[in-house]
């Protein structure tokens, strides 16, 4: 999707502020996003690609003048009116007026040893594929040039761009389809290198180059 999430590759956009000994959280609210967003996630409610579109759509003016967490605030809300959590009365007012769906009604409560194993350990990101992968190291390919509407992972700058494939990381669970929904999904993945000069022209540097694993959707043969 091109929304404003996607700024790889752009400059003018002011300082980058650092704080220094900066908190994990500055206010408690912020605290109690991350953990009610990471809730509906270990409950299987939504799973990150469904996340991540939900804070995609996010409007580029509100997006640019609100703070980290209140993108994940925003985001949550989308998906739980979306799939019928919640309604946007009940999330202004804080107080429920209509009953759970049955399907909710029966998510189990976590134990808390399972949400401390679940945020310390990283979920299994690989799966079968249907068929042999395409390419092979060393192989120059170009990147699709396309602007979906849904969520994907092929960055706005690198779009319809020649590159190498530098080393095949196996099938991969798809990320634009399980935002829609298909999370079962997995596709070929390589890190491909992008020299300087084919993503920025000649005011690249004569070195520079991004490396980026990409799906094997996202390229095509040069």
């Amino acid at each position: 999707m091109n929304s404003i999430h996607d700024l790889g590759g752009m400059h003018g956009m002011g300082p980058l502020p650092f704080e220094e000994n900066e908190p994990f959280f500055h206010e408690d609210w912020e605290r109690r996003t991350l953990g009610t967003h990471l809730l509906t996630l270990m409950t299987g409610l939504a799973v990150a690609d469904e996340a991540r579109h939900s804070m995609e759509r996010i409007e580029a003016l509100h997006w640019l003048a609100s703070p980290y967490y209140e993108h994940w605030l925003d985001g949550t809300e989308t998906y739980l009116k979306e799939k019928g959590i919640a309604t946007a009365e009940e999330l202004a007012t804080g107080h429920a007026t209509e009953p759970l769906p049955a399907w909710a009604a029966e998510l189990s409560a976590l134990e808390p040893e399972t949400v401390g194993r679940m945020i310390t350990t990283n979920h299994p990101v690989t799966g079968e594929a249907a068929a042999a992968p395409k390419y092979r190291e060393g192989d120059r390919v170009r990147s699709i040039n396309m602007n979906p509407r849904t969520h994907t992972r092929l960055p706005r700058y690198t779009r319809g761009k020649p590159c190498t494939i530098v080393a095949y990381r196996g099938a991969c669970l798809y990320a634009d389809a399980r935002s829609l929904g298909d999370y079962g999904a997995v596709d070929h993945t390589y890190t491909v290198r992008f020299e300087g000069a084919d993503l920025w022209g000649r005011d690249a540097g004569p070195k520079d180059a991004v490396y980026i694993d990409l799906y094997e959707s996202y390229l095509e043969d040069l």
